[in-house]
């Protein structure tokens, strides 16, 4: 059987929707609980999950663009750009204008003597004379009643996208005016980083009972590497023991993203940009450069914003690290992240005992390290596009790194950047 020649950019997708390589993660039934919901309804689906693990991914893919109603909340920043994006989608028309005419007419005629060398007679024309009238009535229509209107009677589901980037007064706003539709039968899905699946129910105490839950988590190894043997078989390579497959793995932070990502470089520094004709054994690069040139690409831009803090000072304590490197406390406390992998979650304690091991100088206070955390959450959410890499809950004194990809850029990048 002749194979089917694919683009190696085609098989391993980083960003976008992989068909070859999408794997459903059967074991955690996500795909099922999704159809339940969309079977069943009559609450709000909350779909959670870090940065790059999945989750758009998921959903789009068992409801694709034309089946849903999609929203970005990166791009909701008002009640009313709310409702004027679901009119948009909706093709709603926000004015009705009746108009009415009347005309008078009168008919004029003309005559005249016809006098050619050939014939001679009379001309006589005919031309309507008289006058139009109109007058224009027209009604706005509120644009939100009419996108409920629109929206109690459909059976397409409602998708908002990064739910969290929408501000919390407007997060509000909406799930109170969606709250009567769900009853109603609408399906409402709301995609969320996991410290942030229960906005919902944050900002609308009602809706306590009536938010189900799909939490797409971490990656195992296995899973990540059922990518790079879908993609690899896919190509026609070969990677006998598995032992690149283990590696990229093991480097990806859990996130499929990062597994995409490396598979297609990892196949491109072998040379192998389609699918081969004959089965090709893959071979390991130099796995520091490998790696580094990644990091290099990931996140430096956003380590560089956080690693500067909120404005360039010369008076900053100087903070010696144990490898012999100076910097100040925003540098100190990134060194100390580092340290623990980095892990993607960790308590203030776990900080301090990070920086405990990172610095050869003492100890900053804890009000010093919680207003650099600050800070920093401060600095990923208005400074750096995208979500933030960062951030730091000031109720649950824990710092997440929503960003693999920055995760990876600790591990590989970082240091060398304090």
């Amino acid at each position: 059987m002749e194979r089917k020649i694919l683009r190696v950019g085609n098989v391993f997708v980083a960003g976008g929707l992989p068909t070859i390589t999408y794997n459903p993660r059967v074991n955690l039934s996500l795909e099922t609980k999704l159809e339940d919901y969309l079977d069943e309804g009559h609450r709000i689906l909350s779909v959670s999950g870090s940065t790059k693990t999945g989750k758009t991914v998921l959903v789009r893919s068992n409801i694709s663009q034309g089946e849903g109603i999609w929203l970005s909340g990166g791009a909701i920043t008002s009640i009313d750009g709310f409702w004027d994006s679901l009119a948009e989608h909706l093709g709603l028309y926000t004015s009705i204008e009746l108009t009415a005419d009347s005309k008078d007419e009168a008919w004029q005629t003309r005559s005249g003597q016809l006098n050619l060398a050939a014939a001679k007679g009379t001309l006589e024309s005919k031309e309507i004379t008289g006058s139009n009238r109109g007058e224009k009535l027209a009604r706005s229509r509120n644009i939100a009643t009419q996108v409920r209107e629109a929206l109690r009677g459909s059976l397409s589901p409602l998708i908002i996208d990064d739910f969290h980037y929408i501000p919390q007064a407007i997060q509000t706003e909406i799930v109170r005016s969606l709250k009567d539709l769900v009853f109603d039968g609408l399906r409402v899905i709301v995609i969320a980083v996991p410290h942030r699946a229960y906005d919902v129910v944050r900002v609308e105490r009602e809706m306590t009972g009536r938010v189900q839950q799909i939490e797409v988590g971490f990656w195992s190894q296995e899973e990540l590497a059922g990518i790079a043997r879908k993609g690899f078989e896919a190509l026609n390579l070969s990677d006998k023991d598995e032992a690149l497959i283990e590696r990229l793995a093991e480097e990806s932070f859990a996130s499929p993203h990062l597994m995409q990502d490396f598979c297609l470089q990892l196949c491109k520094s072998n040379g192998f940009r389609q699918t081969q004709p004959e089965t090709q054994d893959l071979f390991a690069p130099d796995w520091g450069n490998f790696f580094k040139e990644r990091a290099s690409m990931a996140s430096k831009s956003a380590f560089d914003l956080l690693a500067r803090g909120p404005r360039q000072r010369t008076d900053r304590k100087e903070r010696e690290l144990k490898s012999g490197q100076v910097t100040d406390i925003y540098g100190a406390v990134l060194a100390a992240i580092a340290k623990t992998g980095p892990r993607t979650e960790l308590t203030y304690e776990e900080i301090r005992s990070a920086l405990r091991d990172a610095l050869a100088s003492d100890l900053p206070q804890r009000h010093e390290v919680t207003r650099v955390l600050e800070e920093m959450t401060k600095i990923a959410t208005n400074e750096i596009e995208g979500e933030p890499v960062v951030d730091y809950d000031i109720e649950l004194a824990t710092l997440y790194i929503s960003d693999p990809y920055f995760a990876f850029f600790l591990r590989w990048g970082g240091q060398q950047n304090p």
